[in-house]
């Protein structure tokens, strides 16, 4: 959730405290202790913990007053557990009088999370009615995305016009426009209300347009308008077409956007569509519907939905390489080598096929995968994939210790590919084997080749030749090497361990001077815009003005590190990353742009949750940087969510182990989600009981882990990491332990 639940609740209890008792009922709370704990937790960013505290509460209460329950809803609310808000309010007896309207809000909103919404939009009317005047245009922005759910248009269109009235709302008044013309029947008036409108806002025009001509009845040019305003209309286009009894048009519609974008939010709605009213029929529907249920881990649907499209005699290479790969995931690799197999008849697809169904020969440790991956090389050396091959070879060969033929293949990856990334590898991992057999002059050699070849780990070879010269004893070359590669690398992983060798102080940096000015002009009425959309209930509007500030972004470097800053506390922390980076081509050694790229958005949750667990607050932060950039919402191809990103699994099986209510819409509660992440970091430093497996582990799981600790060598770190297997996990160990080392140069006093 991001900053935005903080907004709302924040605007609702600034009003709280204006309000005079002879107008509300406020009881004094029972509990000031449990209440003033909860808002502090809120303002820390953590909102479930709030909720936590206010529920805590109101179970040592037997007859809790209206406060606590209010107040428990509202961080109900902020921890997105809607209905546990709504059960809190609804049919208390004191719920229109209370605070002008405040608790009807709060129900309001809950409603609207569960999906309630033509009630959401009467108990928004109700608060709107009841509230004092700075917060009622802001609640008629809400009740009329209430009504426009609910399908009540003309209510609907009201309540935006009555949200726009008086002007208070300008700066948002374009986005409000966009809103009131897609709920009104008269197409004049919408088009007057849709013109001359400026980005972002101009980008739901086409869909404005057509729900306006779809209300006044011309479904026709609404289909039409749906149809050419791009994938934003493809769905209500699919929807239109099957209410007006076109469902050749609607099966067209939806299938093409399941095999165009499998992977949007509209494919994930439509996918219902196709599940219900319009199932798949042809071979081509089938493997679209596969294509969009894979992305979305439903593998047992998907390999279904291919099925079929092969019994229905779709032998196509690429539907046999989507079986393949389904049948990989599934664990059946036999049935997968057959359909790779299958796909190899076509020439076009043939390498890929071939490829594919050596690498699974790989897995089932099958006697011919040697033969059918350097067949493979032989066959194709200018595929993307040889080096690669080539690689496995080498791997299976040095996983079996047998290092005459794992040599013949890591040498003939470097001869043939000398800059390929899997050639860097294979380098390595000679240059470890010729170090533990004692000759240290042919593993610099290697590491030397690395450099000369402007290899991808060319700075990982320099401090490996610096080891080199300190194994022979040329401590004096040593230190050279390591301090050039300080100096030269000062940010970097390598650099930082080589300032560590040499016995140089951690790195430093000058405290940030503070501007005690206010950030341009520019960026703050930006920043208010984003925030009063979002306290409006149009988070999509809000992340469209974001998108606008990221294709544009300033030349200024103050205006870049506000934007920046103030993005990362509102939760799009990649966002303010990325303008971060952008400062860095302004002012690379400024400590404050450094600061924007190795942000600490919501420091007070992270060392709070880290102290819970007895963690590292500074690796705590920097796992978060290397997970989501601190953006709330983050969601990983893989399907984890949330700051700390978490798998679903994964976060049910913490919350199981610490006795904690979870359900899997919570997950991207920010500081829900960094407790179940802090603890289950705790976990795997407690089980490896070293800081380089342990995040090993948290990116590719403890199995592999467990299976490189048992290597020779394994209990020096650096050669651990080193001999990673894989690349995506290496690297990733690498950064944070580099991140560690910044937020420690960055953060502390």
């Amino acid at each position: 959730m991001r900053y935005h639940s903080a907004l709302w609740i924040a605007a609702l209890a600034g009003d709280v405290l204006l309000a005079s008792s002879s107008r509300a009922q406020t009881a004094v709370p029972p509990d000031h202790t449990a209440t003033y704990r909860a808002d502090s937790l809120r303002l820390s960013g953590r909102p479930w913990h709030a909720a936590e505290t206010l529920l805590a509460a109101a179970r040592r209460d037997p007859n809790p007053n209206a406060f606590l329950i209010c107040e428990g809803a509202k961080a109900e609310v902020h921890a997105k557990r809607y209905e546990h808000a709504r059960t809190l309010l609804a049919g208390q007896p004191w719920l229109l009088d209370y605070l002008d309207g405040e608790a009807l809000a709060v129900l309001a909103q809950a409603e609207l999370g569960v999906g309630r919404f033509a009630e959401a939009a009467a108990h928004f009317q109700m608060a709107r009615a009841r509230a004092p005047a700075g917060r009622v245009p802001l609640l008629a922005v809400r009740a009329g995305v209430a009504f426009d759910a609910a399908g009540q248009a003309d209510s609907a269109a009201a309540a935006f016009a009555a949200a726009r009235a008086g002007g208070k709302l300008a700066s948002i008044d374009n986005w409000l426009r966009v809103r009131q013309a897609r709920v009104t029947r008269d197409t004049a008036s919408a088009g007057q209300l849709l013109a001359d409108l400026p980005a972002p806002a101009a980008r739901d025009v086409p869909v404005a347009r057509a729900r306006s001509l779809l209300l006044a009845g011309d479904t026709t040019r609404a289909l039409e308008a749906f149809a050419t305003a791009g994938k934003e209309g493809s769905l209500d286009a699919t929807r239109l077409a099957l209410a007006t009894g076109d469902s050749a048009r609607a099966r067209t519609l939806l299938y093409g956007l399941l095999a165009r974008d499998p992977l949007s939010d509209e494919a994930a709605a439509a996918v219902s569509l196709a599940r219900g009213p319009l199932p798949p029929r042809t071979a081509d529907e089938h493997v679209a519907m596969g294509r969009a249920l894979n992305r979305r881990t439903s593998l047992r649907d998907a390999r279904i939905h291919v099925e079929r499209a092969l019994r229905a005699r779709d032998s196509s290479a690429a539907t046999l390489l989507l079986y393949g790969e389904l049948l990989v995931s599934s664990g059946r690799l036999r049935d997968a080598v057959r359909a790779f197999a299958a796909a190899a008849r076509d020439s076009a697809a043939r390498p890929l096929a071939t490829y594919r169904r050596a690498r699974v020969l790989v897995r089932l440790g099958d006697s011919t995968a040697v033969t059918a991956l350097s067949g493979f090389v032989e066959r194709y050396p200018t595929d993307s994939a040889a080096p690669g091959a080539l690689y496995i070879l080498g791997d299976l060969q040095d996983s079996r210790d047998d290092w005459v033929q794992a040599g013949r293949w890591y040498g003939e990856l470097i001869k043939r590919y000398p800059a390929d990334a899997r050639a860097s590898l294979g380098r390595f991992r000679l240059a470890a084997y010729a170090e533990a057999t004692g000759h240290p002059d042919s593993a610099a050699s290697l590491y030397q080749s690395e450099i000369g070849a402007a290899g991808p780990q060319r700075t990982a070879a320099r401090f490996w030749l610096g080891k080199m010269a300190e194994v022979r004893g040329d401590s004096a070359q040593a230190r050279s090497i390591w301090l050039a590669l300080a100096r030269e690398d000062s940010l970097g992983y390598y650099g930082m361990r080589a300032r560590r060798e040499t016995g140089l102080s951690p790195l430093a940096f000058a405290a940030p001077v503070l501007a005690a000015t206010p950030p341009p002009a520019d960026v703050a009425a930006g920043l208010a815009r984003i925030d009063t959309l979002l306290l409006a209930g149009l988070d999509s509007a809000a992340q469209a003005e974001v998108r606008i500030v990221l294709a544009h972004p300033s030349a200024d470097i103050n205006a870049l590190l506000a934007w920046s800053e103030g993005l990362g506390a509102r939760g799009y922390g990649s966002a303010g990353v990325r303008l971060g980076w952008q400062a860095a081509l302004l002012a690379p050694g400024d400590t404050r742009v450094l600061r924007a790229i190795f942000p600490w958005p919501n420091r007070a949750a992270v060392e709070a949750e880290a102290q819970e667990f007895g963690v590292d607050a500074l690796l705590l932060a920097a796992l978060v940087r290397q997970e989501s950039v601190f953006d709330v919402e983050a969601l990983s191809p893989a399907g984890a969510r949330g700051l700390a990103q978490l798998l679903p699994s994964t976060a049910s099986l913490m919350a199981r182990g610490l006795d904690v209510a979870f359900y899997p819409e919570w997950i991207t509660v920010p500081d829900l989600n960094l407790h179940l992440g802090a603890a289950h970091l705790a976990e795997l430093l407690k089980r490896f009981g070293r800081v380089d497996a342990a995040i090993a582990a948290y990116n590719a799981g403890p199995v592999p882990v467990r299976r490189w600790l048992e290597r020779a060598g394994a209990a020096d770190p650096d050669r651990f990491i080193e001999l990673i297997p894989y690349p995506e996990t290496r690297g990733y160990v690498r950064s944070l332990l580099r991140n560690r080392e910044l937020y420690r140069a960055l953060y502390e006093p």
